[in-house]
């Protein structure tokens, strides 16, 4: 029982309050200093867009300034607080621990 416990309080430390949507795929229209997630050769980088030129893109991926070529991106996502994940899944959990404890303990 003390595993279950340990394995949902790590589910619960690692929740994000954040969610991604897609947006359309012009870099010219993205606000510097926001973070996105840019799909581009086959892989996701979680970048903060700086500004971009006509063949690339500068953000900063991983403490590190890089530059994207415009044309190998596939998919941007913008970030987004999101209210019910922020509050809701604490609330579900914390739910779910107080139903096993009633369970364990009937």
């Amino acid at each position: 029982m003390k595993k279950i416990y340990a394995l949902v309080t790590l589910l619960f430390l690692c929740q994000s309050c954040f969610t991604y949507k897609t947006i359309h795929n012009d870099p010219y229209q993205l606000e510097a200093g926001k973070t996105y997630k840019v799909k581009h050769d086959h892989k996701v980088s979680k970048i903060v867009f700086y500004s971009v030129n006509d063949s690339t893109m500068q953000v900063v991926e991983q403490f590190e300034k890089r530059e994207i070529p415009v044309k190998d991106i596939t998919e941007i996502q913008k970030r987004k607080f999101s209210i019910v994940k922020t509050v809701g899944l604490p609330l579900s959990v914390a739910a779910g621990l107080v139903g096993l404890f009633a369970l364990t303990y009937h």
